[in-house]
């Protein structure tokens, strides 16, 4: 399988750049959970990250109910854009630390749902300055 495309460019449409920043959150979400729960730094580190990238306090809600009833990997991977399969896997990485059997399989899974090979999934690491 090649290599994984480039991050898309921002979008121009606001209500499109919301979206994508509130399906990388659900990225998030769905990782944090990948070893059955989400702490309270977790949660509050995501919270802040929907802050940086400008979500409202009506989003800020929306992404609390989020939170309570999170996404399934399976849910999460029907609903990703081909354009945005190395950012997710890539947002999906930076919320957790995989240092447990469980989050490891997870990416592994997430990885391998979102159709990025090996090669993408390093680059992907080597973006974000992350060890494979």
């Amino acid at each position: 399988m090649a290599a994984a495309p480039p991050p898309p460019p921002p979008a121009a449409d606001p209500a499109l750049r919301t979206e994508q920043a509130m399906h990388l959150l659900r990225a998030m979400i769905t990782a944090a959970y990948a070893d059955g729960l989400m702490d309270p730094d977790e949660r509050e580190a995501l919270v802040e990250r929907a802050r940086a990238a400008g979500l409202d306090a009506e989003e800020i809600e929306a992404l609390e109910a989020e939170i309570r009833a999170p996404f399934t990997l399976e849910q999460l991977v029907v609903r990703t854009p081909r354009a945005l399969r190395a950012e997710t896997y890539a947002a999906a990485l930076v919320a957790i630390t995989a240092d447990t059997p469980e989050e490891r399989a997870f990416l592994d899974r997430l990885a391998g749902e979102l159709g990025l090979d090996e090669a993408s999934r390093r680059e992907v690491h080597a973006r974000l300055g992350l060890d494979s």
